[in-house]
């Protein structure tokens, strides 16, 4: 167990070494981009004029948007947390991430110095989903500070700690795509490979999601996609759904467990 452990932490410090450089710019564009929803999000005394506007789109637009709840200071800050360039990068760090933690050491040919080590091969997947979720961790982090620092500087009334379920929410969302991510790096032996699988899986999901939204006929493929556990509005207004966090959390483990099957099985 000992040997084990110290094969993580050596794992970590190779991960820390390999991705340490796109993690700071990542995790500060997100910090710098929620803070500046805080400059642009509407003041308690603004919300009438905007709904007047909301109530001149068409309904489907209107659902898309999250209705009235975006038209709130709060329900507006809460949109920064779905916006196509908040799920860009956390998607970024997610592929780039699994799909190093096995098929691209594989592919690199680094693997058979990383397992000479005295240790199991679940090793490589634990200290990659562990990379995966601290990296998450740090990335929305800052996007929370982000916010707190905005709304420090600038009164909406609304609470920045209520904000902390929705970044916990996109925490565990991005993290569970980082354990099919790992799953799918398990099964290939191209880090190109595996990043087109995750990066397809993740796109899928998210346009399952968006159209089920928008188009009555395919409403009921919804739940298929895990987006459909990751709404930030409904988080703010009435806190996590226990299913979401049942989802999500499941598929985290289901993912792992059948990534660490596979890799105990195939040949490196």
């Amino acid at each position: 167990m000992t040997g084990s452990a110290g094969t993580v932490i050596t794992l970590l410090r190779h991960a820390w070494s390999r991705h340490r450089i796109p993690l700071i710019p990542i995790a500060l564009a997100i910090g710098l981009f929620e803070f500046l929803l805080t400059r642009l999000a509407p003041a308690p005394n603004e919300v009438n004029w905007i709904s007047g506007l909301m109530a001149t789109m068409p309904p489907e637009v209107r659902a898309l948007i999250g209705n009235e709840l975006a038209v709130t200071p709060g329900g507006f800050l809460a949109i920064g947390y779905a916006h196509p360039f908040f799920i860009l990068l956390l998607a970024t760090w997610v592929v780039r991430v699994s799909a190093a933690a096995v098929a691209g050491e594989v592919g690199l040919g680094t693997l058979d110095m990383l397992a000479s080590r005295p240790a199991a091969r679940w090793t490589l997947l634990v200290s990659g989903m562990k990379t995966v979720a601290l990296g998450l961790a740090a990335i929305v982090g800052c996007g929370w500070a982000g916010t707190a620092i905005g709304l420090g500087l600038r009164s909406l009334d609304v609470p920045a700690t209520g904000l902390l379920p929705v970044a916990a929410m996109a925490w565990l969302l991005f993290t569970a795509f980082g354990a099919v991510g790992l799953l799918i790096s398990a099964s290939r032996r191209d880090g190109g490979q595996a990043i087109g699988w995750t990066t397809a899986v993740i796109a899928a999901s998210f346009v399952l999601d968006y159209l089920a939204r928008l188009w009555t006929p395919i409403a009921r493929l919804r739940p298929l996609s895990l987006f459909r556990y990751y709404e930030p509005q409904v988080i703010l207004a009435i806190g996590v759904p226990t299913r979401a966090v049942l989802v999500l959390a499941g598929t985290l483990v289901a993912g792992l467990v059948a990534g660490l099957a596979l890799l105990a099985r195939r040949d490196l």
